[in-house]
């Protein structure tokens, strides 16, 4: 998004980061709205609510185009940040609640720990799905080869060669390019939030159980 709002819509880097702060808006709104929601009915039902209102927003901004306005695309980052808190804070209580609480601490410790590793490999799988969208829809005919080979390589690297050789249609068609791979990419996560909101449903226990339950002795694990 950062790279959308800046290279594709043209604004500068403050700007930029000014118009991502719906999407924090959502992310604080909805992790106190899924706390007391979990509150009062479990964690089954804001995780799968947050999850359902997250591939919503992720399906909407899936349509974004080269027309679109700044509402259009802060009201779905809106959507997308109410639907990260209000589904992440009441997974966590879960995970840890699932813990007896002498193993609090290395429950937290692995939750994080997972948390950083899927982060890292959603990063590197939704960048290649962003890049082979982008190469592949770009069209370099009639370039130079080295011209060409650095437009492949990012949009900025794109704007720039187009910027070189005075060829504005090579920096519309480059957009255009790389808001077909982030809509691959949009699209991609909205099938993930869809199908984990389903499994949750399925899955979960509806109840959150009491705060401080102690473990029956046949569910204790060894130190």
């Amino acid at each position: 998004m950062p790279q959308y709002l800046q290279l594709v819509k043209g604004f500068d880097p403050f700007g930029t980061g000014l118009r991502l702060l719906p999407m924090i808006a959502g992310l604080v709104i909805g992790a106190s709205a899924g706390e007391r929601i979990a509150a009062r009915a479990g964690y089954r039902i804001p995780i799968t609510a947050g999850l359902l209102i997250l591939a919503a927003g992720l399906a909407a901004g899936a349509t974004t185009d080269l027309d679109s306005g700044y509402g259009f695309v802060a009201a779905w980052l809106a959507a997308v940040g109410l639907g990260i808190g209000m589904a992440l804070s009441p997974a966590m209580d879960a995970i840890l609640a699932a813990l007896p609480p002498q193993r609090s601490g290395s429950g937290t410790a692995v939750t994080m720990t997972l948390r950083q590793v899927g982060g890292a490999l959603g990063i590197a799988l939704l960048g290649s799905v962003l890049s082979q969208g982008y190469t592949a829809r770009l069209d370099t005919t009639g370039l130079p080869t080295a011209a060409a080979k650095a437009a492949g390589e990012s949009l900025a690297a794109a704007l720039a060669v187009a910027a070189r050789l005075d060829n504005p249609a090579l920096a519309a068609d480059a957009k255009a390019a790389y808001l077909h791979g982030m809509t691959l990419v949009l699209v991609v996560c909205a099938v993930i939030a869809l199908l984990s909101a389903v499994a949750i449903a399925v899955l979960m226990p509806g109840r959150r159980p009491s705060a401080g339950l102690t473990p029956s002795p046949e569910r204790k694990v060894p130190a």
